[in-house]
């Protein structure tokens, strides 16, 4: 094969009813440059491997695959989940050998041919390197109904800076095409800080914006044993609000823009704060909390736990940040995106 200009990496884990197509919406793609497609399974049992292995034997220039042990009958968290499928994809892209990147998870497909092409056409014209990564519209999709509903807000064809795209916008992981800064001598993954798909991205940032297409071009399969719908609402709002100390390991100068992208989680958690289900909730995570010294995260998912002097400060300082908000988002918001929000806003007013 010659040399790959996009790898696409591919993540499995007892997947089997979805293997077929997910393969081939990324065979179908229409490129003049050549892909290679990496697969890695997580030790599924249910007939996954055995899938991958026949599309190995078919597409045996094409497609390569790598299996990660697991002990027979092993069960882990959720937090387990998300650590395996980190191990999962820094192998990946150790072994990825294209100029760009594309992550995809195995039950999730391309439904545009010319995903691939228009991706690389933006970076390849981006000859200073501005942009690290080219990403696009989605659509969730639901099998049972064929029901789609796209992803994101409707915002127009736009490049962003990378405080401007992790201030409001949000691409999903398998939108994205990325730099594979591997071959630069960058490991993407040094922080080490628990990936899922924002903080993926966010360890592309330092490098570079984002320009946004907005296509859909592929479908985000919801299924109920994910595991995002494993987690409760409460649950997603606290890992979504860590984002704030995560980036602050990954990269120094997006503590505002992290403020401003997590507002909606934090204001949620503060709505709740009383309530004693919260802090059940929130029980698992408090030690994974203090490793990032994420205080005011704790005292807040704590906070009916904490002690008068904790609670009293836990209003004082969410008040002070809520003000700090406002504050970083009139400064990281200039004209462009607010000219992208307002148009954004029009449209859904028409929709």
């Amino acid at each position: 094969m010659q040399q790959p200009k996009v790898s696409v990496l591919i993540s499995f884990y007892n997947l089997a009813p979805y293997v077929d197509q997910t393969m081939e919406s990324v065979l179908a793609q229409k490129t003049d440059f050549p892909v290679e497609i990496l697969c890695a399974d997580d030790g599924s049992d249910d007939g996954t491997v055995e899938k991958l292995h026949n599309w190995c034997s078919c597409c045996p220039d094409t497609i390569r695959m790598f299996i990660m042990e697991r002990k027979p009958g092993l069960k882990v968290d959720n937090r387990g989940r998300i650590q395996r499928l980190n191990a999962i994809r820094s192998r990946l892209l150790e072994e990825a050998r294209g100029e760009y990147i594309c992550y995809l998870d195995g039950d999730d497909f391309y439904t545009d041919p010319n995903k691939l092409q228009k991706q690389a056409d933006i970076l390849d014209a981006d000859k200073e390197h501005v942009y690290v990564a080219c990403g696009h519209n989605g659509c969730y999709y639901w099998e049972s109904t064929g029901e789609t509903r796209p992803i994101e807000k409707p915002i127009r064809e736009c490049g962003l800076t990378a405080k401007e795209y992790w201030s409001f916008l949000y691409v999903h992981t398998n939108a994205m095409m990325f730099r594979n800064l591997r071959q630069q001598g960058i490991d993407p993954y040094a922080s080490r800080v628990t990936i899922d798909d924002n903080m993926l991205t966010a360890q592309f940032l330092p490098y570079g914006g984002v320009y946004y297409l907005p296509d859909c071009m592929f479908n985000y399969r919801q299924t109920e044993g994910s595991t995002f719908h494993l987690r409760s609402q409460y649950q997603n709002f606290m890992l979504n609000a860590l984002m704030v100390y995560e980036q602050g390991r990954v990269a120094k100068g997006f503590w505002g823009a992290s403020l401003v992208r997590t507002i909606y989680e934090y204001q949620q958690l503060y709505a709740h704060r009383k309530d004693l289900q919260l802090a059940k909730e929130a029980a698992i995570f408090l030690e994974h909390f203090r490793s990032f010294g994420a205080g005011r995260l704790c005292r807040l998912v704590n906070y009916s736990q904490e002690s008068l002097p904790l609670r009293l400060w836990c209003e004082v300082e969410n008040k002070f940040w809520f003000f700090m908000t406002r504050i970083f988002r009139h400064y990281i918001w200039k004209p462009k995106v607010r000219a992208l929000l307002e148009e954004a806003r029009i449209r859904q007013q028409q929709a």
